[in-house]
């Protein structure tokens, strides 16, 4: 949402006032950087660099575990990875604006940097919305019209991936030209002259709040998956094969992925309905003196922001809790390190014993090279066959000849201990 960044100018000490009533004998006063005490400066920091931590590391391995393993090349594992490319960009973008615009006084990023990250923040914000209708669509294909999924070609649904994308940055794009850093002026309690830099919209932004970030893309978007969802559980109750006897695998597996997404739905709109109710209450409700506002102004609206950010780095979480498949990928991705070095130690070791049993190496050997190795064990079998022999001899020397069928084995074990002895 775009109005991520907002402030009211009633979140600080004083009271905001017309730059026509500001007279040149009122002396100038310097705001401090931060805007709260070091110790809650710490514990901002604390919470949002866990969840940039979580998010950023998560979201990369869902996208790199879609682009290497072919097993996640699906519709739904290509728009799965569409939603971690969002939940990656609101990370590195809206995440640490959020954070400075929370901590310190003033916005200290220059236009360029306000006019960007409200703009990522509403094209991101569309596009996970879009995303998930998507998904829920996929979904309600696979399960309720499964012969009309099975012709689907995995392509298009690249094309509808950029479809949603290209969007949601046109929706986002009015944030451009309607956010900029603007100076306010305003009176500190003991009547002292303070201005203050914010990324703020200059214009009347009810409107652009009511009709693209509630109703486009929040409202309409969650009747949409409500839709599908009610139409699955339909389908689902009135086959139970589908629900109870799944015998067939894939059905197993659809509806697990059907469920797996309904959790992120889940999260998405436990984190995000806060932050929207606060910011209507902001623009068509508060009166702007209220306690409540200043409230809603420190404490709810940082937690709220904090909240929807949460929910960016939950996904991945939830896509290894569901999915064997993400576990797996997740898993051969932390061990590619050590995996990339055990193939470089055991291609070596190969080549090394290649070339040392090569021709080349064995002709380099002495040529009395096996005669001298073999002295030992020759001799332990000459002892042994002689052994034998006399085992098979009379007491007179001569061989037995009391039966036949002795003698010829004895002739029989003689002659192979020769072989042997030989060899």
């Amino acid at each position: 949402m775009g109005d991520l960044l907002w402030i009211d100018v009633s979140s600080t000490t004083g009271s905001s006032i017309d730059s026509s009533s500001i007279t040149t004998s009122q002396e100038i006063f310097q705001l401090p950087l931060w805007r709260h005490e070091l110790d809650m400066v710490f514990l901002y920091t604390v919470f949002y660099v866990a969840v940039f931590s979580v998010g950023f590391f998560g979201n990369v391995f869902v996208v790199l575990a879609v682009v290497i393993h072919p097993s996640l090349r699906s519709t739904t594992d290509w728009l799965i990875s569409s939603l971690a490319t969002a939940d990656l960009l609101i990370m590195l973008f809206c995440l640490p604006a959020t954070l400075l615009n929370n901590i310190l006084t003033e916005w200290q990023l220059g236009s360029f940097a306000c006019k960007l990250s409200v703009w990522v923040n509403a094209t991101t914000s569309c596009a996970s919305i879009f995303t998930l209708v998507a998904v829920t669509a996929d979904r309600y294909m696979a399960i309720c019209h499964t012969l009309k999924y099975t012709q689907w070609d995995t392509k298009y649904t690249l094309y509808i991936i950029a479809g949603i994308w290209i969007v949601s940055g046109s929706m986002a794009s009015p944030q451009i030209y309607n956010y900029d850093t603007v100076k306010f002026d305003y009176l500190t309690e003991d009547n002292r002259l303070a201005h203050i830099w914010l990324c703020s919209s200059t214009s009347d932004e009810r409107i652009q709040f009511l009709v693209v970030n509630l109703l486009l893309g929040f409202i309409a978007p969650f009747i949409l998956i409500f839709v599908f969802y009610t139409m699955i559980f339909i389908r689902v109750s009135n086959h139970r094969s589908l629900a109870v006897d799944a015998h067939i695998r894939d059905e197993r597996v659809k509806l697990r992925v059907a469920h797996m997404m309904l959790t992120v739905i889940a999260f998405f709109a436990l984190c995000w309905v806060p932050l929207y109710s606060i910011y209507f209450y902001f623009l068509f409700i508060s009166d702007g003196d209220s306690e409540f506002m200043r409230v809603a102004s420190t404490i709810l609206r940082p937690f709220f922001q904090w909240l929807s950010l949460l929910s960016s780095s939950l996904n991945p979480v939830i896509y290894i809790a569901y999915s064997l498949k993400y576990r797996r990928a997740f898993h051969r991705l932390l061990l590619l390190p050590c995996r990339n070095r055990y193939e470089r130690v055991r291609t070596l070791t190969r080549t090394t014993l290649r070339l040392g049993s090569s021709p080349q190496t064995i002709k380099k050997r002495p040529p009395n090279y096996l005669s001298t190795t073999l002295p030992t064990e020759q001799t332990t079998l000459t002892r042994a066959s002689n052994r034998s022999l006399n085992n098979f001899r009379s007491p007179s020397g001569s061989p037995s000849l009391v039966d036949g069928r002795e003698s010829r084995e004895s002739d029989f074990r003689f002659s192979s201990c020769k072989k042997i002895t030989q060899f």
